[in-house]
């Protein structure tokens, strides 16, 4: 399932790498991180659940927008 959200903290490309690291786990593929209008895309296998996607990146110190 493809999922599109906004992470308002993201500001640099030490943001991006941060977030695509976090994200980089079983059942999440395709991430995109847009810095310039703080877009996140990914796809996730439909046992992932979007409340461990917030908390993979609560645990960055960022936080989910959803579109």
């Amino acid at each position: 399932m493809d999922l599109k959200f906004t992470v308002p903290e993201i500001s640099c490309g030490h943001c991006k790498e941060t977030i695509e690291k976090a994200l980089d786990v079983t059942g999440i593929s395709n991430i995109n991180v847009d810095i310039d209008s703080k877009a996140v895309s990914l796809n996730i296998s439909e046992e992932t659940e979007i409340s461990t996607i917030e908390s993979l990146l609560d645990e960055q110190g960022y936080s989910i927008v959803r579109n």
